[in-house]
């Protein structure tokens, strides 16, 4: 039984293996890639979602705002109404 590769085939799991090593360097820098893109990807949700727990907290009161709102122009309505009765402005 004999073991021994001809020279072509050592030329050829050579080119394999060196075909391979490239490769794995390939899909090696691809995911280190890929790692970056997601941890910035992260970090920009990170901020978008602090600015819209900011926009949450700034509109929190906003019905409070709309009803004083509304009842300062009743107010004001009601400030002309005696003016009027009052003789005052125009």
């Amino acid at each position: 039984m004999v073991l021994a590769l001809a020279a072509e085939e050592i030329t050829f799991w050579q080119i394999i293996l060196v075909v391979g090593v490239v490769v794995i360097v390939a899909v090696i820098a691809l995911l280190s890639l890929l790692l970056s893109f997601v941890g910035s990807i992260e970090a920009g949700v990170q901020r978008v979602e602090d600015a819209a727990r900011g926009v949450a907290g700034n509109t929190a009161n906003i019905k409070v705002a709309l009803t004083v709102a509304d009842s300062l122009d009743e107010v004001a309505d009601e400030a002309r109404r005696h003016a009027q009765l009052l003789g005052v402005g125009a």
